[in-house]
């Protein structure tokens, strides 16, 4: 009996407190879903590629993109800027061509822009010293997202879009958690047959805890 209140105590456990606690430990979070990959273009030599977007949250800290290194052949620099709404560059980094991994997601990251939300930037990224042969390769959508707005290949406004997420650092896990509750609770009320089975199984679980608790207690008196 005693297992089976360990078993059960444990999926309760599952269910609650664990994905509580992996809320708590999440450092980013992103705007929302990478849009799907498509072509791709070469960063190399003169090419410059500028995105806008409208951050919609506070903290702004990281853009995640999906690279191409074919054969691993990139060893040069990548930089990457960060310009305001003012076009100014407010960060840079760099990357190194052979940390990066064929069609890996990269999340550059920089210094948290703390008053971020609603506000529009523009990130570009390029890479002077590569050629053609071994140039990392940026993934282009055509889903773009309605915060992702104009890009650009050198001073050239295009039709396409990179695919790519900003990220935000989270200052209150507080937020995520509320959000989280939220989201959990407008899918239990849009989808009735979910929220039943789901309901059930919960219910289910905690009157046979209770039950077995009550056996045991029994049983120890007796």
């Amino acid at each position: 009996m005693k297992h089976i209140i360990f078993t059960i105590s444990f999926i309760v456990l599952l269910i609650f407190i664990l994905p509580l606690g992996l809320i708590f430990a999440i450092k980013y979070i992103p705007t929302d879903f990478q849009p799907p990959l498509k072509d791709t273009k070469k960063i190399y030599g003169n090419f410059v590629y500028y995105q806008s977007f409208i951050s919609e949250k506070d903290n702004l800290a990281a853009i995640g993109v999906s690279l191409k290194n074919p054969r691993l052949a990139n060893k040069n620099y990548t930089f990457f800027d960060l310009y305001d709404d003012e076009n100014k560059v407010i960060r840079k980094v760099s990357l190194k061509g052979e940390n990066i991994a064929d069609g890996k997601f990269v999340k550059i990251f920089f210094d948290p822009v703390t008053d971020s939300v609603n506000k529009r930037y523009t990130w570009s990224i390029y890479s002077p010293d590569s050629t053609q042969d071994d140039a990392l390769e940026v993934f282009l959508t055509d889903q773009k997202p309605p915060w992702s707005t104009e890009f650009k290949v050198n001073d050239e406004v295009s039709s396409d879009s990179l695919s790519y997420v900003p990220l935000h650092k989270v200052s209150d896990p507080t937020t995520i958690l509320g959000q989280v509750i939220s989201d959990w609770t407008l899918k239990l009320t849009s989808d009735r047959e979910f929220f039943v089975i789901y309901l059930g199984l919960v219910l289910s679980l905690f009157v046979y805890l209770i039950y077995c608790i009550f056996q045991t207690s029994t049983s120890e008196l007796k």
